[in-house]
This record gives structure tokens, C-alpha cells and sequence, in this order.
């Protein structure tokens, strides 16, 4: 399972890894080695760089339903393959001495689907390794009446209305509340399931921010707002969760 940035680069540079040797190997085919290594070597460049665009996507936004999904995924992946096809196949014909502007479109083309096969690949294995399976909805997690946490050798019950917020700190999140704060071990998206949503909205990729201790928001700012907690905590939110945030505007009076 992909539980922090470090098991996500993990499984991305292996993922293309990969698929570089079965690239090398299938370049292999057109009788010409410098041909395999050149898509041995500039593929997964252009994969890495593609499937972490798409990764963006998929943790901002993800439909519900199974079409849905499969649409997105669909979608993402043929963009990914139009654009690795365009990328790597000039480099490769223009080795094997082709003219390229005698090319047809549909020959620089080639092999499109292959790549587009593996985004679809990727994707899939993201976002099962994610917790987002692509054949149903992901697991709501019951919401948490209690959670146990430990400051020093004591183990105390945090009641989650006392928590004004919850920051990502690598593979733990930290838990804050008005008098004291706590590192527990887990993700900021465990916890935004668990304790959502309702009362805790996430405001930032690494933030979740407790609706009920938020003294004032004030911005946009370039798209950004600041939030100020009654516990005097600022946080800035980020322009991917501006709407989320504004949905917390008080009303005017």
C-alpha cells in the first residue's frame, strides 16, 4: 500500500523501470538496438513526468461511480499516450534515418497504444495501492468516537471534537488540539475519511482543518485563503481546496 511520498516514489521509479526493460525488449523487434535504448531510456522520462501529472488528478478529483472512473482513466491515459507517442517516436525513426516531416501522422503515431496501456496499468495500481480500487467505491471508514494517543509513556483517548487540526508529518500525522499536540502514525487521508465529512475538511494537501475551532478566514489571496483557529493557529490553505474553503465562509449578515 502507498502510505507516504516515499512509498509513492518507490512504486513510481520501479513502475518505470519496468516498463523501460519491456520497452528495450520490444525495440529489440525492430532489429536495431539504439532504437530499443533510446525508448529504453526517453519513455520512462516521459512516463515518470506524465503519470505524475495524472497522479494530481486522481488525488484532487475521483468519481464515485465504476464508468466514471474507467472514463477518467480511459481519458488520462489515451492524453498520456498521444503525448509519449509524439515524444519518443520522432526520436526514434529520426535514428533509424527516416525524414520526419515525410512522416504521416499516423506513423509517428505508432505504438500509441501501447503506451496508452501503460498509463491505464499505472493508473490502476496507483490507485489501488491508494485505497481507490477502480471496481468500487472506497471504503468510508467508521468515523472514529476516539483515538488513542500517547505523550510520553501515558496512552490517553483524544476525543476528535478537541482536535482543531491535523497536519501531514511524513509517515505520521500530527494531531493538534488547543492545549497540546499529538504524532500518531497513519495518513492525512485515513483521517480525512474517518473523520469526515461533516465537521473536518481538508484545506491543503497536508492539512485537515476541525470547521467548529475556526475563529476567521481571511483572502483569496492568488487563490489562496488564510485560516485562523481559535486556538490562534494560522493556516494557509491551497488554491486546489479553494472551494472547500469557501464553503466554510461564514454568511454575511
Amino acid at each position: 500500500m502507498i502510505r507516504s511520498t516515499r512509498d509513492f516514489w518507490v512504486f513510481h521509479v520501479v513502475f518505470w523501470l519496468l516498463a523501460g526493460m519491456a520497452l528495450f525488449l520490444y525495440g529489440l523487434t525492430y532489429g536495431h538496438v539504439q532504437v530499443a535504448l533510446v525508448r529504453n531510456i526517453y519513455n520512462p522520462i516521459v512516463g515518470l513526468a506524465c503519470s505524475y501529472l495524472i497522479r494530481a488528478v486522481y488525488d484532487g478529483w475521483y468519481p464515485a461511480g465504476f464508468v466514471g472512473r474507467l472514463l477518467l482513466i480511459a481519458g488520462l491515459s489515451a492524453v498520456a499516450g498521444l503525448i509519449s507517442a509524439l515524444v519518443v517516436n520522432p526520436i526514434t525513426f529520426g535514428l533509424l534515418g527516416y525524414k520526419l516531416a515525410e512522416l504521416p501522422l499516423h506513423t509517428l503515431l505508432q505504438d500509441g497504444l501501447y503506451f496508452v496501456l501503460l498509463y491505464m496499468l499505472w493508473s490502476i495500481l496507483y490507485l489501488q495501492f491508494t485505497g481507490k480500487p477502480l471496481t468500487s467505491a472506497p471504503a468510508a471508514a467508521a468515523k472514529l468516537e476516539s483515538i488513542n494517543v500517547t505523550k510520553g509513556n501515558k496512552v490517553f483517548k483524544l476525543d476528535p471534537a478537541n482536535i482543531s487540526c491535523i497536519k501531514a508529518s511524513g509517515d505520521y500525522v500530527e494531531l493538534v488540539t488547543a492545549a497540546e499536540s499529538y504524532l500518531k502514525q497513519g495518513t492525512i487521508s485515513f483521517y480525512e475519511q474517518a473523520l469526515g465529512p461533516g465537521t473536518f475538511f481538508r484545506i491543503h494537501r497536508s492539512i485537515i482543518v476541525n470547521s467548529d475551532k475556526i475563529a476567521a478566514i481571511s483572502g483569496p489571496a492568488k487563490g489562496q485563503y488564510w485560516i485562523v483557529m481559535q486556538d490562534g493557529q494560522e493556516l494557509r490553505s491551497s488554491r486546489k481546496y479553494r472551494e472547500v474553503v469557501e464553503s466554510l465562509l461564514p454568511e454575511a449578515p
